[in-house]
């Protein structure tokens, strides 16, 4: 049996490796579109250009992005019946945020950020519904916004040098699995009639009733399910915290797409607002399901692949690994700081 100290050093062992391999493949793929891009002489005029106004807006606005953060987690924990202060709440945004940028598929930040406000006080189902409300809030901001996206701001959407076909092929897994979530959870019926589907299919039906794990799978996960639909209808009788939740995650979202066109108008180059923010609601719709720690690696290829549409091509290395610099880097290190607090920076 693990001891709880022993359990917090591997989980410090394996938070370390995840860290050490988002920081490796993020610097690397950097480095190369840097080298592969580099234009000397602009890469010189936009390195002049950059000023102390640039830096101080950047950091502004990510301290903002960072409070709203803590704002919508505040404001769930309120509508469940608990209590947390706003400083506390940004510190397990900050904590969370952390751990999903050093685990594949940003799996580990909603369990760690479940488990920080458990030790506050809250229990684990009203800590669980509140990280998945969470998440439920971020797909419909996104399933919402690349809707009208698709439809009304489409000439704005380009693939960059992405296939068109792989482009759309992953838009649409990511709008899909999105839509997916949201059935499942705010839909009455959803689930039991998935579960029928699944029945209805006779190989499926045998492989579950052959299979004593599926089965205990499957019984789980409706199970779940049915008692988040539940904890749903209990947040509904608060519509205007929910709707307050809702629009901060809006605001959240719209403070960080302001970075890209900050770092832009800071470089001398033409911000791109619109555009910006188009693009960036279609890649933050695909990008959290990178198997990557932090979609390291991914994420800095993506970027430049879709962003080189407006963006200059000797300088998009450059503006890729700033861009990654204050939306991940300052990320790793002061959500580290909290993260590695609780969990202890033991190494065996």
């Amino acid at each position: 049996m693990i001891k709880k100290d022993e359990s917090k050093v591997i989980e410090a062992i394996t938070v370390l490796k995840g860290l050490k391999l988002a920081i490796l493949l993020s610097l690397l793929i950097s480095a190369i579109l840097i080298i592969w891009t580099i234009d000397i002489d602009s890469f010189t005029r936009a390195i002049e250009s950059i000023s102390p106004a640039m830096i101080l807006f950047l950091i502004l606005t990510m301290g903002l992005n960072w409070v709203v953060a803590g704002l919508i987690l505040k404001i769930l924990v309120n509508t469940v019946g608990e209590k947390i202060s706003l400083g506390d709440s940004i510190i397990i945004f900050l904590s969370g945020a952390f751990i999903s940028n050093v685990t594949p598929f940003a799996t580990g930040g909603g369990p760690f950020q479940i488990y920080f406000l458990h030790k506050k006080g809250i229990n684990i189902g009203k800590a669980s519904m509140v990280i998945v409300t969470q998440l439920v809030l971020r797909l419909f901001y996104f399933t919402i916004t690349s809707s009208i996206a698709m439809i009304f701001f489409k000439d704005y959407i380009s693939p960059g040098v992405i296939p068109v076909s792989i482009f759309y092929l992953a838009v649409g897994a990511g709008f899909l699995f999105g839509l997916f979530v949201i059935m499942f959870t705010v839909v009455p019926g959803t689930i039991d009639w998935f579960v029928g589907l699944i029945f209805s299919i006779k190989r499926l039906r045998s492989f579950v009733q052959g299979n004593h794990r599926a089965k205990r799978l499957m019984v789980k996960v409706r199970t779940e399910l049915r008692e988040f639909r539940q904890s749903l209808n209990t947040l509904g009788k608060y519509p205007f915290r929910l709707f307050l939740a809702g629009l901060c995650t809006a605001i959240y979202w719209s403070t960080l797409f302001m970075v890209i066109p900050l770092i832009l108008n800071g470089l001398g180059l033409e911000a791109h607002y619109l555009k910006s923010y188009v693009m960036q609601t279609i890649y933050y719709l695909v990008i959290p399901y990178m198997p990557t720690p932090g979609a390291s690696g991914i994420a800095e290829l993506g970027f430049a692949s879709l962003f080189v549409s407006f963006i200059p091509g000797s300088l998009v290395g450059l503006v890729t690994f700033i861009w990654r610099f204050i939306t991940f880097y300052l990320i790793l290190f002061i959500g580290g700081c909290f993260a590695f607090k609780e969990i202890g920076w033991k190494r065996g």
